[in-house]
C-alpha cells in the first residue's frame, strides 16, 4: 500500500480550469451557477435548487427529475471559487461557496434604494442601509423573535395609503410593505379599491428566494382570523406592484380589509416567516464537560420583543 501511494504522490496529474467546471455547474434554466443542494433529474443532469421545483422534467434531456441530490458535485462545488453575482456591474471577486453570500451581501457594486421612504435620494450599498435609517429616518430595524412570528398593526387605516415596517429576522433585513391602490394601477380586472402587502427582502433577489411566509389578517375585537397568504419573499429591487397582477403578493378588496378593522380603525396583521434554505449542519467536537459544569442548571435566556407602530 506504501508503494502505491509513493506512485501516486510522484504523478503529475496537472491542474483543472476552474471555468470549464464552472460550466458544468450552469443551471440549463436560468443560467445561473448551481449551487448545494444540487438538484438532477433521473439521468443526472443538473438543475439549480430554484428552479427545480417548477420543473415537470428535464431541461435537457425531457426525463423525469430526481428526488435525489447530487452529493458528488456538491463536493466538487465547494473546491470552487464562484464569480461575485454583481460580476456584471463590475466585481472582480471571486469566492468558494462558504465566503461568497457574506461578500454579495455587502458587495459595493450592490446599489440599494431607501427601503423606508421612496422619494429618499439614499443610494448605497447593504452596509450602509442600518445606519442611512438611523440617521436620516430616525429608523431602527425590529429585531423579530426566531420562531419568526410577528403582529403589526396598520394604525389609521381610513387616513393613511401605505405602511412600511423594517425588522430584523435570521440576521437580515426584511420590509413589510402594506398599501391602498386601485385594481386599473396593477393590471387587476377588478373595478375597485384593493389592499396589497407583501414581505421583501432588503438585498439581493437571490437571497430573498431563500425565505417564505405566511400573511392573515386578524380581528382583534371579535378574535377571529380573516383572509390569509402565502408567498415567497421578493427583494426590494423589485417593484411591488408588478407583483400583484401575478397573484405573488397578498390582495384582498378594500371593503373585506375594512370589515377586519378593531374599534380604533387600526388592521392588524399575522406574519409568520419560513427560511426555505437546508442549513447544513456542522459535526464539531465538543470538549467533555467537567463533572461540576454537568450538574450545574442553565437558566434560560429570554429572546428579543418584537414591536410595531
Amino acid at each position: 500500500m506504501q508503494s502505491v501511494l509513493m506512485e501516486q504522490a510522484n504523478l503529475e496529474l496537472g491542474l483543472v480550469d476552474t471555468t470549464s467546471l464552472l460550466t458544468l455547474l450552469e443551471c440549463p434554466v436560468c443560467l445561473d451557477h448551481i449551487t448545494p443542494p444540487i438538484k438532477q433529474c433521473v439521468k443526472g443532469h443538473l438543475v439549480c435548487t430554484d428552479c427545480y421545483p417548477r420543473l415537470p422534467h428535464c431541461p435537457t434531456c425531457r426525463s423525469a427529475m430526481s428526488e435525489e441530490r447530487n452529493l458528488g458535485m456538491e463536493q466538487v462545488s465547494r473546491l470552487l471559487k464562484f464569480p461575485c453575482r454583481y460580476h456584471p456591474m463590475g466585481c472582480k471577486e471571486a469566492y468558494t461557496l462558504a465566503q461568497k453570500e457574506e461578500h454579495e451581501r455587502n458587495c459595493p457594486y450592490l446599489q440599494l434604494k431607501c427601503p423606508f421612504h421612496g422619494q429618499c435620494s439614499f443610494g448605497g450599498a447593504l452596509s450602509a442601509v442600518v445606519p442611512h435609517l438611523k440617521s436620516d429616518h430616525s429608523v431602527t430595524p425590529v429585531p423579530v423573535q426566531p420562531s419568526g412570528t410577528l403582529f403589526y398593526r396598520a394604525k389609521h387605516f381610513f387616513k393613511r395609503n401605505l405602511w412600511n415596517f423594517i425588522f430584523k429576522w435570521d440576521d437580515n433585513l426584511f420590509r413589510f410593505m402594506v398599501k391602498h391602490v386601485h385594481s386599473s394601477t396593477v393590471g387587476r380586472q377588478e373595478n375597485c379599491n384593493l389592499l396589497i402587502a407583501h414581505i421583501q427582502y432588503i438585498g439581493p433577489d437571490s437571497m430573498a428566494s431563500q425565505y417564505a411566509y405566511t400573511i392573515s389578517l386578524f380581528d382583534a375585537d371579535r378574535r377571529k382570523q380573516g383572509p390569509k397568504f402565502q408567498g415567497i419573499v421578493s427583494s426590494t429591487l423589485k417593484p411591488l406592484e408588478s407583483q400583484v397582477s401575478k397573484d405573488e403578493v397578498f390582495v384582498t378588496t378594500f371593503y373585506t380589509a375594512r370589515d377586519h378593522t378593531d374599534q380604533f380603525a387600526n388592521l392588524n396583521f399575522i406574519i409568520n416567516m419560513k427560511c426555505l434554505k437546508v442549513k447544513e449542519k456542522v459535526d464539531i467536537e465538543e470538549p467533555t464537560p467537567r463533572r461540576e459544569e454537568t450538574q450545574r442548571t442553565i437558566e434560560p435566556q429570554p429572546g428579543p420583543s418584537t414591536a410595531a407602530d
